[in-house]
This record gives C-alpha cells, structure tokens and sequence, in this order.
C-alpha cells in the first residue's frame, strides 16, 4: 500500500506526484471530510470512538494500576 497525493480537477482524479503504476491498477479514493487534507489527522479522528470502546473496560483499567 502506498499513499500519493492527488486533486479532483473538476472532472478527474490527478495525481500530484509521478507513480509508478501498471496499466488498470484499481486504486481506492479516500475524501476527508471538510477538506482536510492530513489524511493521518483525519483518520486518528475517525477512529477515536472505537478505541474508546476498544480500551474502556474491566480488562483495560488494570493497567491503569500499574
């Protein structure tokens, strides 16, 4: 997996940078929401409620001891 940079024109996706890809590559899109363009930033937000359910339980609290 590989991350590239890319903008929609109007009309297209165009990449940002030179890549190296074969002929019919399925790629997939990701839009953050608002126009964020830090991918990384945009994803930790997304993820929080699940981590919160993930680490918020018995097992999870005795480290929190330690």
């Amino acid at each position: 997996m590989k991350t590239l940079s890319a903008h929609f024109d109007g009309k297209y996706v165009v990449l940002d940078e030179p890549a190296s890809l074969p002929p019919n590559t399925k790629v997939t899109v990701i839009v953050t929401e608002n126009g964020d363009a830090d991918l990384s930033r945009e994803c930790a937000r997304i993820s929080e409620p699940v981590f919160k359910k993930i680490w918020d339980n018995p097992l999870d609290a005795s480290y929190d001891k330690l």
